[in-house]
């Protein structure tokens, strides 16, 4: 081997290593401590850090909403196999229905391309660690929304919140929605965060051996820090000034998000 070839190789290693190291920076600490976990046989450690967000109101008919062709209706047991080839929950699927948790479904051409869910009942427990999160009597829980990777930022979020989500507080009579977003997930929590939601609970999640310690504490009020892996240094005040402004009501010409069982008309009452 040349002095030249052995050069060129151990040129192209160290710039590929400068490169990870410099990905890593970037990267939430915890979020490298957790790659290093898992690399572990067995997983025995896990840690993670669970961010409790709040929207006060029924979120407004926004104009991203009508982005795109899917549609956003209810979803039930018959739509079990759609959710499956989503994601490979079949078990989790039935126990939610089950519990008369309310699913969310965006379909185009008859295929189930994303969905959400939402709970109201007054205690939900987070299926992955086993914490306990309640629910008040005038707010709903969302959680576990999934989107196939080509249909990602093609406004079906908006969907699920400003028609599907919306027509759902109306019928219940519900004024607040909360839900969680992991530790690191910068997209998620931006997309929140820019549509009115506020962080008011930090959880860290600590799982050893198979036993599971959740350690909550409260945010307080508007003048909570945004979390320094989303921004530098802003507040949910100053993030709250992006909320989505409402659209006036209006028909869609599409069938209401949650079935004529619960189709209402009803102005944003905030």
């Amino acid at each position: 081997m040349s002095s030249f070839l052995r050069l060129s190789i151990l040129t192209g290693f160290w710039m590929s290593l400068l490169t990870r190291a410099r990905q890593l920076r970037r990267r939430p600490l915890l979020l490298n401590v957790r790659s290093l976990l898992q690399r572990v046989p067995f997983q025995p450690l896990d840690i993670n850090c669970l961010y409790c967000l709040e929207y006060a109101g029924i979120p407004p008919r926004h104009p991203a909403a009508l982005r795109g062709r899917a549609e956003v209706r209810r979803g039930t047991l018959e739509d079990l196999e759609g959710l499956t080839h989503c994601q490979d929950k079949r078990a989790a699927f039935v126990n939610r229905f089950n519990a008369n948790d309310y699913c969310a479904v965006a379909v185009i051409d008859g295929r189930i391309i994303g969905y959400q869910w939402f709970c109201e009942r007054p205690v939900y427990t987070e299926e992955r660690y086993g914490c306990e999160i309640d629910v008040p009597p005038d707010t709903l829980y969302e959680y576990d929304i999934f989107i196939l990777p080509e249909y990602r930022l093609s406004g079906l979020w908006f969907k699920f919140h400003c028609l599907y989500l919306r027509e759902l507080m109306q019928a219940l009579n519900r004024q607040r929605v909360i839900g969680i977003v992991d530790y690191g997930m910068r997209l998620s929590m931006n997309t929140h965060l820019r549509f009115g939601f506020s962080p008011y609970r930090r959880v860290v999640v600590i799982q050893a051996f198979g036993k599971t310690i959740c350690i909550g504490k409260a945010i307080p009020g508007d003048k909570a820090a945004v979390p320094q892996w989303i921004s530098g240094g802003e507040t949910a005040a100053t993030r709250g000034a992006d909320r989505v402004a409402p659209a006036p009501d209006r028909p869609l010409g599409t069938e209401p998000a949650i079935g004529a069982a619960h189709a209402t008309n009803a102005s944003r009452t905030t």
